[in-house]
């Protein structure tokens, strides 16, 4: 595995979607929402969410290749996820199941201030990376604690895509399956 990612739980991508595509994706997703095809969820109660929206699906298999090599492994893909937080939620601290033993988090749209991403290291060391459009932020979902604060802008549209290492202990979770 990428010696980097060990060492720090995450690794920043900047562009890892064109900005014109994150804005594709973004509209495309608020259509789902005023189309009712989005839900609530416990985490983040006030955000709408969709799980795999078929745009989101179609960038999470595209994107295999490039994922395996900046990890310097293959992976196999699990699940697209996506939220368009809204003002005042909280992202609290916590680790993911084992769908997402590496996973991207993705802004495609952010309206108002920028919400940093929290995440610890294994030295205990917490960081926070500010993500424009486009950009990514790639981490080891089970091991690293992550989070984001409080949110006091207007909009940001996330979606999250999540892998399996290929031959790794999680590998039977591909595309969602759960024992």
């Amino acid at each position: 595995m990428n010696q980097q990612l060990r060492y720090n739980n995450y690794l920043h991508v900047p562009k890892f979607i064109d900005i014109e595509e994150a804005e594709n994706l973004a509209q495309q997703f608020f259509i789902a929402q005023r189309d009712g095809k989005c839900t609530l969820d416990p985490q983040c109660p006030t955000s709408p969410a969709i799980y795999n929206f078929f745009p989101f699906i179609k960038v999470l298999v595209k994107k295999v290749p490039e994922v395996s090599k900046l990890i310097e492994e293959d992976v196999l893909p699990t699940y697209a996820y996506g939220r368009i937080y809204q003002p005042g939620e909280v992202l609290r601290r916590h680790r993911d199941r084992d769908a997402c033993e590496i996973s991207l988090t993705v802004n495609l749209q952010q309206l108002g201030k920028s919400w940093p991403i929290w995440i610890q290291k294994p030295s205990g060391e917490e960081i926070n990376l500010d993500l424009k459009p486009g950009d990514a932020m790639l981490y080891l979902g089970c091991v690293a604690d992550h989070w984001r604060e409080k949110f006091e802008g207007d909009s940001h549209v996330q979606v999250f895509l999540h892998y399996v290492l290929a031959n790794g202990s999680r590998a039977y979770a591909f595309f969602d399956n759960r024992r």
